[in-house]
């Protein structure tokens, strides 16, 4: 997508139909009316996803059981599953679930170096700690050497050659984020797995899709992967679960299972069937709006046709958030701001930016978008951006972040109150107040 990208902003009609079928979309009860720009810490919940979960959690019947209710669970899980590998784009491999993306990551990345030849394990520092710490922790538990290619800082990128030159014949696994979750940028997941298997056809390839899954079409087929990894409550659902496909042949690797079950059973414990239903109803949803864009009465096609008409407007909302509108500046015309990462050309970018200005930390930044209504997130060096915020070379930063039911409208009173943080003067400063006793349990 070339950077005309704000012609594709979705209809005004369809978008306040999409708003109102989210809760909590233009307030909450906590804070009043708020404009929410903090979808990469989790998007908002569709509706129809917590009445299904809410209806399918009144039943005390446990999965496998003889009663009708039991066996209405059972079909609630079978659809679940189908709806995860449709949104996925494949009908083969095994769909694995846990109970939360990391924890996903975490088994898979055990399993592989536990079993698979080879002598090595690289990933990026522009990686999400699910795959940065795993991969460190079991390579020096299966004693593989741990390499880690470096993102760019005046990009936000890891140039995929800079991956490629970790690869050898001796690596066992190549783990990746399809989409960060700090700088916004898009890995070309496909080109660099073939290039992998180009030096060593047996290698793994794992790519973290959770902070890209909301905002493109995912096609783990295409993607040539042996694990794609998402958490559904970044994608309009709720926490208590994560997914993953298994490639075949990942699939059959040894892992922890119960001893009865079949070779490529990765469930563990007894699964909660109300989630699979939240699931199936996020993906109703898609297939509600994909028909907006398609005539087609294939489910995956709608999917696509709808995944593909968010990032087209998500990335219309970020060029409008860098260039502006009419007279309201854009962020890269504000002195007093600094866009870490970014460069010129969006077509492999979602809208997320990672924002600094000179006299105000990242704290302090947030504070004062939240008290004038705008909920932002910033990020600091703690166990979940310490080592990408080292490679960008910065202290920190606030992060907004946007999803396809964000307006233009609101990206302008975001740059409306961008703005005034140059007339802030060092007395005001020095008054904004700090956040304390909070303590922040959140990954994203």
């Amino acid at each position: 997508m070339s950077n005309s990208a704000e012609e594709h902003f979705l209809p005004k009609g369809l978008l306040r139909e999409i708003r109102s079928r989210f809760a909590f979309v233009e307030s909450d009860p906590q804070s009043g009316k708020r404009i929410f720009l903090d979808s990469a810490s989790g998007s908002l919940r569709l509706k129809s996803m917590v009445q299904a979960r809410m209806d399918q959690s009144q039943y005390p019947d446990q999965l496998g059981r003889l009663s009708l209710a039991s066996r209405h669970a059972d079909e609630v899980m079978a659809k679940g599953f189908q709806d995860v590998r449709v949104f996925l784009g494949t009908a083969s491999g095994v769909i694995m679930p846990g109970m939360s993306s990391t924890h996903v990551v975490y088994r898979v990345v055990n399993a592989i170096l536990a079993s698979a030849p080879g002598t090595n394990v690289v990933t990026t520092d522009l990686d999400h700690p699910s795959v940065y710490d795993s991969t460190a922790y079991f390579a020096k538990k299966y004693g593989k050497e741990w390499r880690v290619a470096h993102l760019d800082p005046e990009t936000g990128f890891v140039n995929p050659e800079a991956i490629l030159e970790k690869v050898d014949e001796q690596t066992t696994l190549v783990a990746l984020i399809h989409g960060s979750n700090t700088t916004g940028t898009v890995l070309d997941i496909k080109y660099v797995a073939a290039a992998c298997r180009d030096k060593n056809p047996d290698v793994f390839v794992l790519a973290d899709g959770v902070q890209f899954a909301p905002h493109a079409a995912i096609d783990v087929q295409d993607l040539g992967v042996d694990a794609y990894v998402f958490g559904p409550y970044k994608t309009f659902c709720v926490k208590g679960i994560g997914f993953a496909f298994l490639s075949d042949r990942l699939a059959r690797l040894p892992h922890w299972s119960l001893a009865g079950k079949v070779e490529d059973d990765w469930i563990l414990g007894s699964p909660d069937d109300s989630l699979y239903a939240a699931w199936s109803a996020v993906v109703d949803y898609l297939v509600w709006l994909g028909t907006a864009f398609t005539d087609s009465d294939d489910k995956r096609t709608i999917i696509v046709a709808a995944m593909d008409a968010c990032e087209k407007h998500g990335r219309s909302l970020l060029k409008r958030c860098l260039h502006g509108a009419g007279s309201l500046p854009g962020l890269l015309a504000m002195d007093h701001v600094r866009v870490h990462g970014m460069t010129e050309e969006l077509s492999h970018r979602f809208c997320l930016m990672l924002l600094s200005f000179p006299k105000l930390d990242a704290k302090k930044a947030a504070r004062i978008y939240n008290k004038a209504g705008i909920h932002v997130h910033y990020r600091v060096p703690d166990a979940y951006s310490a080592h990408t915020l080292s490679a960008l070379g910065i202290e920190g930063a606030v992060r907004p972040s946007t999803c396809h039911y964000n307006t233009p409208e609101e990206i302008d009173a975001f740059l409306e109150t961008t703005l005034k943080f140059a007339e802030l003067s060092d007395a005001e400063i020095a008054n904004i107040e700090e956040e304390s006793g909070y303590r922040s349990f959140g990954e994203g």
